[in-house]
């Protein structure tokens, strides 16, 4: 169900959109139309659960890219001094009494690796970063389809609203014209009164779909976290079913979306860091840590207060090593926990399609038991709109046709609220299937 908007152009465009938000937080008291594609927009750029989910997917990318960092050597520059005074011992065990001082400066190279956990734990954290861009698109098009869903509801509440004060100025105009045939003599006035009856209950019928109305204004300013106070309404214009996906087999848009579907892209990126993580706990106990490290500067001092025989001084080690016992070699429970943790993810990939499937299933049968709704409904506002002209045209000539004339206006009122509700039911059915299949 979308308004089809003619006669305004304002918000087409992401500036204007901006001027919006503005208009609405200082002029709270003037209602603010809006229409369904600054609907989408605001969802999309104004939310702070997608702002959330982007900050997370931020938080990722710069974890990946710090798991690649680690494999630079750290390199450092300094200046020491240091003097010692009284006894020392040598390396060959003497003990003796010495003062003496000494003074370095030089930069020093240091590196302190484990290839393999450096290697597989940034893969794995790429992926993370992966399914973090996954989750918030997901997060995106979540809040877009419950703001496109709450725009729909607000149509509709102010669509009864239309209806519901035809018939009341339908029902107020028939009661004038009883009003005068009483007044003449030709019309009991126990018939007024039942219209006088019938436009009171469709005041209080007003009354109450305005509320809902202005129940679904405050949800969808929530959504699109504007100010609580704003008062919006939908843009005036045609409230006509449309269709966003052509005409496709269940069994093809489930298949789209196991391929579309962002929650199964970051499902799979969650199970290839799951791999990841498990090779890495089989593999990387095997391959040697290494540690390297080289100094180049200059030593000066000497014996008590000399600072002479100062030269330049360079040292280099290198070495490897393997650990043995937890996290490193013969750590079974490690890879244990790590089988577990991958089977898990599967598991949970498994789920998460079979939600999808369920979601895809349910939002067609929706769109399509609507869409036969909206025929059903034609064809009873028909019947109604006869019914209630056939009424009419006997009210002049028949006793007791007041009555027949209100359950007729009553009837095709009925028939009108109930042809807007599955147009919204049609249209919301639409985008849910759009997000279902992912799209």
């Amino acid at each position: 169900m979308i308004f089809v908007i003619r006669a305004s152009s304002f918000l087409r465009h992401s500036a204007v959109s901006i001027s919006f938000v503005l208009s609405a937080t200082f002029v709270a008291a003037a209602p603010m139309h809006v229409d369904l594609p600054t609907v989408m927009k605001l969802a999309g750029a104004n939310n702070d659960e997608i702002q959330l989910a982007r900050v997370r997917h931020t938080e990722s990318i710069a974890e990946s890219k710090q798991a690649w960092q680690r494999f630079w050597p750290s390199l450092s520059l300094g200046v020491g001094y240091r003097r010692h005074d009284g006894n020392i011992q040598d390396v060959a065990g003497a003990v003796f009494d010495a003062s003496k001082q000494q003074y370095t400066v030089g930069t020093q190279l240091m590196i302190d690796w484990s290839p393999g956990d450096l290697y597989y734990s940034a893969l794995a954290a790429k992926q993370k970063a992966l399914a973090a861009e996954q989750l918030a698109e997901k997060s995106r098009r979540d809040i877009v389809t419950q703001a496109t869903g709450r725009y729909f509801d607000l149509l509709a509440t102010e669509a009864s609203v239309a209806i519901l004060e035809d018939d009341l100025r339908l029902t107020q105009d028939y009661e004038g014209q009883l009003g005068g045939a009483v007044s003449a003599g030709t019309a009991f006035r126990a018939d007024l009164l039942r219209v006088k009856t019938q436009v009171s209950r469709a005041k209080l019928t007003i009354r109450q779909h305005q509320e809902k109305r202005d129940l679904a204004a405050a949800a969808l300013a929530e959504t699109l976290r504007l100010p609580p106070q704003t008062e919006l309404r939908p843009a005036k214009a045609d409230l006509v079913p449309v269709r966003l996906l052509g005409k496709t087999g269940v069994a093809s848009l489930i298949s789209q979306a196991t391929q579309l579907r962002p929650e199964i892209k970051a499902a799979g990126a969650v199970t290839q860091a799951a791999a990841l993580e498990r090779d890495r706990a089989r593999f990387v106990p095997i391959v040697p840590n290494i540690q390297a490290g080289y100094t180049a500067g200059g030593l000066g001092g000497g014996f008590g207060n000399n600072t002479g025989n100062f030269d330049d001084a360079q040292d280099f080690y290198i070495g490897l090593g393997w650990k043995i016992g937890p996290g490193g070699l013969f750590d079974r429970q490690r890879q244990n926990i790590a089988n577990a943790r991958e089977e898990a993810t599967n598991l949970q990939t498994d789920q998460i399609k079979a939600a999808v499937g369920r979601e895809v299933v349910e939002a067609a049968t929706k769109a399509q038991s609507a869409l036969d709704q909206i025929t059903l409904n034609d064809e009873a506002v028909s019947a109604a709109e006869e019914m209630a002209k056939l009424a009419k045209e006997r009210q002049a000539s028949q006793l007791g046709v007041v009555l027949e004339y209100l359950l007729a206006r009553e009837e095709l009122t009925r028939a009108r609220q109930s042809r807007v509700q599955a147009v919204t039911d049609f249209n919301k059915a639409q985008h849910e299937l759009k997000r279902a299949v992912g799209k």
